[in-house]
């Protein structure tokens, strides 16, 4: 493993942190890390809810929403949200990979807007 893939494996489980926190704890139920994609910035917001009660194991959704390098929302920019319903995650890591995964087949597509 070279230099570059050590760094983008430590980067990696930084960014995991909070959601894998997050699934440890009963009182977090959303937390919102930076995802880079085709030099574009975007905020990843996975969230925990429990569809059938607070005994039964909860749920993930996630949403994506492009921003500028301060944080605000991108105008125009890319907004992505995880099926509601029969399409939720068990695990709070699944639910951040699908938002990855969307986030970088939505960046590779061709766009109309040059940017």
């Amino acid at each position: 493993m070279d230099c570059a893939d050590r760094i983008t494996v430590q980067a990696t489980e930084q960014t995991l942190d909070p959601v894998r926190m997050m699934a440890g704890l009963s009182v977090l139920s959303a937390v919102t890390v930076r995802e880079l994609a085709a030099r574009r910035r975007f905020d990843v917001t996975v969230r925990k809810r429990w569809p059938d009660g607070s005994r039964e194991p909860p749920a993930y959704a996630w949403e994506v929403r492009e921003v500028e390098e301060s944080g605000e929302a991108r105008p125009g920019g890319l907004e992505l949200t995880s099926s509601a319903g029969d399409d939720a995650f068990a695990d709070a890591e699944d639910a951040y990979w699908s938002a990855v995964e969307a986030i970088q087949a939505s960046a590779a597509a061709p766009s109309a807007d040059p940017r």
